[in-house]
């Protein structure tokens, strides 16, 4: 039985895949099971990976209809044999040292979730940035995540980790299985943090996270109610357990409200309207059940939150109102574990 498991959900990924596979196999970690889900490509993508099973016995193909991220992740780690599971995905690259070390941490703590920072990548200006991720949000490498709840609005950086499997099935942690590739690491990530003791956080980079996909998600506004979805999942999720519940609600909301508010500068304009509506009606919901708390306001501006439960035709119209400048740095404070995905 190998090691790690390595998921890797496939959707018309024939641009960037030689290049992220050649990363994977020429790690330094060889103990590797490789699970690949074409998850209904209709490009040249199956072809490219029945060409690399061919020449490395490590790679299993799971060809299946569209059906989405959320499900074929699910599916990558029901199917994995080995004790931790890692997703990849096909336009990212590797650091050839990644999996050594995340193991070599999981080894020697005994935790359940090891992550790593990685670089923001634009290949086609040939630049990496280093994520601040750590910076932001651990002062050490191992981190206690009821003490730490900065780790709750960082990047959600799935594939940054490696998970041990009966962690995620003890926790009944999985993808929410919306169609397509919308934003499903959110809710999967905020499970993780809420189930955890205690995280590994290894500050080097080791992966580079491709920024220049102009395919993906975070970059598609026809997406407009996908985060809902996710938060809504998350609800439910802490509403069957009340002890993670109080301890993560009011973060979980603070977080769906800045999510919220990045969607409504990242949608149509002329869908704007309607999803105030349900931005309105969703808060005005956790306001009813007196779950917005005095800490929820440390974050989160109590004019601006009574507006928009009390007249969100006026709260569009402060919002549409603000300046150019203004929403462009409110655009980068409020991105919170949004990340790209392939459009579907």
């Amino acid at each position: 039985m190998s090691k790690i498991s390595v998921i890797i959900p496939v959707y018309n990924a024939e641009k960037y895949m030689r290049k992220s596979l050649d990363s994977l196999l020429n790690q330094t970690f060889k103990d590797l099971e490789i699970i690949c889900i074409n998850d209904g490509s209709t490009d040249s993508s199956l072809d490219i990976l029945k060409e690399y099973a061919s020449k490395d016995t490590r790679i299993k193909i799971i060809d299946k209809p569209n059906s989405g991220y959320g499900a074929s992740v699910n599916l990558g780690i029901e199917k994995a044999q080995s004790d931790f599971v890692a997703i990849f995905e096909p336009d990212d690259i590797l650091d050839k040292n990644i999996y050594e070390v995340l193991y070599k941490k999981a080894t020697e703590t005994n935790l359940p979730v090891v992550k790593c920072n990685f670089y923001n990548m634009w290949e086609t200006k040939n630049l990496n940035k280093k994520s601040k991720l750590f910076s932001r949000c651990a002062k050490q490498e191992i981190s206690k995540t009821s003490e730490n709840l900065k780790l709750f609005t960082s990047h959600s950086s799935v594939w940054a980790g490696i998970y041990r499997k009966e962690f995620l099935k003890e926790n009944n942690i999985k993808f929410l299985e919306t169609p397509g590739a919308s934003f499903q690491d959110m809710s999967f990530t905020f499970k993780v943090l809420s189930s955890l003791d205690k995280i590994v956080l290894v500050d080097k980079p080791l992966i580079y996270y491709r920024q220049d996909n102009a395919a993906s998600s975070v970059k598609n506004p026809s997406k407009v109610y996908c985060v809902c979805d996710e938060y809504d999942e998350l609800t439910k999720y802490l509403d069957k357990n009340p002890d993670k519940k109080k301890i993560f609600n009011t973060q979980k909301l603070i977080n769906q409200y800045n999510a919220y508010m990045w969607n409504l500068t990242r949608i149509d304009g002329a869908l704007r309207e309607d999803f105030v509506g349900k931005f309105s009606s969703d808060f005005k919901n956790f306001y009813d059940k007196k779950e917005i708390s005095d800490e929820f306001f440390k974050s989160i501006s109590k004019d601006d939150f009574m507006l928009l439960i009390n007249s969100p035709d006026k709260f569009y119209g402060k919002f549409k109102t603000q300046s150019g400048k203004k929403q462009i740095h409110f655009l980068d404070k409020i991105k919170l574990l949004i990340t790209k995905r392939e459009t579907k």
